[in-house]
């Protein structure tokens, strides 16, 4: 090969030719040292698939976005036109089917024309001009600059380098496979790569479609894509075209009649320009959706050992990935939420709604009402933070180490479930005036510290009395559900919350103070959504999901994150927590207006912090769970009293706006799907004595679908809830010496 290299040395000052010189001083480039350099080369030259647009599909195929560092589409020569190939001959290589990789005779032509005109010509081939874009390819995917600098450097060292290569690569590939690889990687665009793309940008049609003027135009472009470029330059780029189907005549690839038709048609009778921007601020309404899947995949050693890795081969990896997002489920959550907070509001009131499939994790869609972007200071409604999810998936990340709001009571769910869990009766009865509990109360075996005096009182006088835990639930009795905690392990109620996806954003347990009954710290919608679903699969917990499948370039599947489902607690115990948050979706529960339509079976529970500054219902059905939040990202801020949406609401508890907002999801979203009951579950047995009045009976009554009955060993009384529910505003003090910072911001209710 030495010997090869200084035959076209001779033969016509190969070096400086190369770099468009004068020829004057051309023989003194072919010294001893350039020789050397030559002969130390290594042999072996491996094309590097040239990067490829990833694109991100729906559940149904359907594409939302595309991902790319270079919008390229690899196809194969076959699909692509005979008149792009004859004129990028035509233009860069006349002798590209003659010569082995470098071209003595073009070395030649190269420098008698610059020696004579001032012009310069180069001297590369085809397939040396490959060689320069796998380098600099090479380069790119492995982030490093400094081999980007050398494949573009006018060194000799750069240009002996391609001749090598030139020469090694003709003897492993045909002339197809070569012309193949440079019309899929060279650019022919300021912003497209490979005919492919190039075609589909300017043309709106594929490669295997260009017509003689087109192919004129494309090959034209790429010998200067920014300085040729027909959207910009269309004077420019019809000189240059016309440069092309000159030499495509001169060439014999097209007869005087293609030719003179060439030179006849305008740029902008060609042009149909279709833009294809790609990242999740393509993906219209499932743009947050989209940050959630990158975000999985940059999060997971799964593809690649570092964050940089992983996100080269989204951008560069031509990957094909089929999410979890039903886009008739996303249009339904994205017609509720603008229908009850639009995007702008004036009220500055943010909606987010999380929607997950029970047994699966499957995330099936993810809705605000906000327009996906650049933050801007005077306008609250653009923003790239989703208000759904996690700080590792684009959510915001609060002081304290969570993520989200505050959920008020229906984080009451978890006490209730634990309840359960511990083998307690939903019929078991307790005194639920307002009271202090003083820190003695409080079992809390992992932090014994966190026991604090916690007074608590309740928004009217007939929430007063003795009431069960199913009554609590209905009602959403505050006292009754810190009454209820005090008979528990709170370290227990965090560990179970936990267990169901419930945690900071480390993956720990919440704070275990009393207060977490009543949702004083923050969580997403996503993993109240996903938490319900647990309750909804019989205590079947599957990590949330939003990867059904990735195929590679060559079309083998990858492994993707797995939800890892388990069974996260006791089946019966998760049945009875179902059949007990049933309860509050009745004509007396504090979710009624949350009530499906066709008494499609549902179970949920209301949420309203203090002050009325975040409302939450958080629901589902045995086929589908959904978590909507109302409240202000920028800071808690009341939302009572003032319009919304074009409504008023002199209050905002959780079945204001939110238990409305879900039901228009639900029975949208499942229009199509069967009806479906809950398993028929004991909710244990009854105290022995029953003496109260009606509204404390113990039997829970048929929850249309699923039944909450006692053991059969004892009487069966019908439960009947408050006739006249009250909204709440629950009044929770802290006691002299209790620890203000978590206990001032509980709850008031629903």
């Amino acid at each position: 090969m030495l010997l090869v290299f200084l035959l076209l040395s001779s033969a016509g000052g190969l070096l400086t030719a190369g770099f468009a010189m004068p020829f004057v001083g051309a023989a003194s480039a072919v010294t001893s040292a350039s020789a050397q350099l030559f002969d130390e080369l290594p042999d072996d030259f491996n094309v590097l698939e040239p990067s490829e647009i990833s694109v991100i599909r729906a559940s149904n195929g359907q594409q939302i976005t595309q991902f790319y560092a270079e919008n390229r589409i690899v196809v194969p020569l076959s699909e692509m036109s005979v008149n792009i190939q004859n004129a990028i001959i035509a233009v860069e290589d006349q002798r590209f089917y003659q010569h082995k990789g470098v071209d003595p005779a073009g070395i030649v032509r190269a420098v008698v024309s610059n020696a004579n005109s001032g012009d310069t010509q180069g001297a590369s081939t085809l397939t040396q001009q490959y060689v320069r874009n796998v380098l600099i390819e090479a380069g790119l995917r492995s982030d490093d600059p400094a081999a980007i600098a050398a494949a573009k450097a006018p060194t000799v060292a750069r240009k002996l380098r391609e001749i090598k290569y030139a020469l090694t690569l003709e003897q492993k590939y045909s002339k197809q496979q070569i012309l193949e690889g440079y019309l899929n990687i060279a650019a022919f665009g300021p912003s497209t790569y490979g005919v492919e793309a190039s075609s589909r940008y300017y043309f709106s049609h594929s490669a295997a479609e260009l017509t003689i003027p087109e192919a004129a135009l494309l090959a034209g472009i790429t010998n200067a894509p920014g300085a040729y470029d027909p959207e910009a330059y269309p004077d420019k780029a019809k000189s240059r075209m016309d440069w092309v189907l000159q030499k495509m005549y001169e060439e014999q690839f097209i007869t005087e009649e293609e030719y003179q038709a060439g030179l006849a048609t305008q740029i902008a009778d060609m042009l149909k320009i279709t833009s294809t921007p790609g990242g999740c601020a393509a993906a219209g309404s499932a743009a947050y959706f989209c940050e959630y899947v990158v975000s999985e995949i940059e999060n997971s050693e799964l593809y690649g050992a570092s964050e940089a890795e992983r996100r080269q081969l989204l951008l560069r990896g031509g990957l094909d990935i089929t999410t979890t997002i039903d886009l008739d489920k996303q249009a339904a959550a994205d017609a509720a939420v603008q229908e009850y907070v639009p995007t702008g509001d004036a009220s500055g009131v943010k909606a987010a709604l999380a929607s997950v499939e029970p047994g699966t994790g499957r995330i099936l869609a993810l809705s605000q009402n906000t327009n996906y972007g650049e933050a801007a200071s005077a306008d609250s409604s653009t923003t790239q933070i989703s208000l759904n999810v996690d700080a590792s998936h684009g959510g915001m990340k609060n002081s304290d180490g969570t993520s989200g709001f505050q959920p008020g009571s229906t984080f009451k769910a978890f006490v209730l479930a634990q309840w359960y869990a511990s083998g307690r009766s939903g019929y078991e009865t307790m005194n639920t005036d307002p009271t202090t509990f003083p820190a003695s109360t409080w079992t809390i075996s992992c932090d014994p510290s966190k026991a604090d005096s916690w007074k608590v009182g309740n928004a009217n006088s007939s929430e007063g009395g003795t009431h069960n835990v199913i009554q609590n639930t209905a009602l959403s009795i505050n006292v009754g559900y810190a009454r209820m905690t005090s008979k528990l392990d709170i370290c227990d109620i965090t560990g179970l919350a936990a267990k169901l996806g419930v945690t900071n954003n480390d993956g720990e347990a919440l704070s275990p103070s009393p207060s977490i009954a009543l949702g004083s710290q923050e969580v997403t919608p996503l993993q109240m959504a996903n938490a319900y679903a647990t309750f909804a699969a019989s205590g079947m917990y599957c990590k949330p999901i939003a990867i059904d499948k990735i195929v590679d370039t060559d079309g083998n599947e990858i492994p993707v994150p797995s939800a890892e489902c388990t069974q996260a607690m006791d089946a019966t115990a998760a049945d009875r927590t179902t059949a007990t948050l049933q309860q509050v979706l009745t004509s007396q529960g504090t979710g009624r207006s949350a009530i499906l339509s066709g008494g499609r079976p549902a179970a949920g529970k209301t949420g309203t912090t203090e002050r009325m500054d975040n409302a939450w219902f958080v629901g589902y059905t045995p086929q589908l769970s959904a978590a909507v939040w109302l409240g202000h990202s920028e800071g808690y801020s009341p939302m009572d009293d003032q319009w919304i949406g074009g409504r008023y609401y002199s209050t905002m508890y959780g079945s204001d706006a939110p238990a409305p907002l879900w039901k228009m999801y639900m029975d949208a979203a499942l229009s199509s799907a069967a009806v479906e009951g809950f398993p028929q579950v004991s909710l244990g047995s009854a105290p022995a004595s029953s003496s109260s009045s009606s509204s404390q009976s113990n039997r829970g009554e048929n929850t249309s679908g699923g039944q909450a009955t006692q053991e059969p060993a004892q009487a069966e009384e019908q439960v009947v809830v408050e006739e006249q529910v009250v909204e709440e505003q629950v009044v929770v003090e802290q006691a002299e010496g209790g620890r203000a910072p978590e206990q001032q911001a509980i709850t008031e209710d629903d």
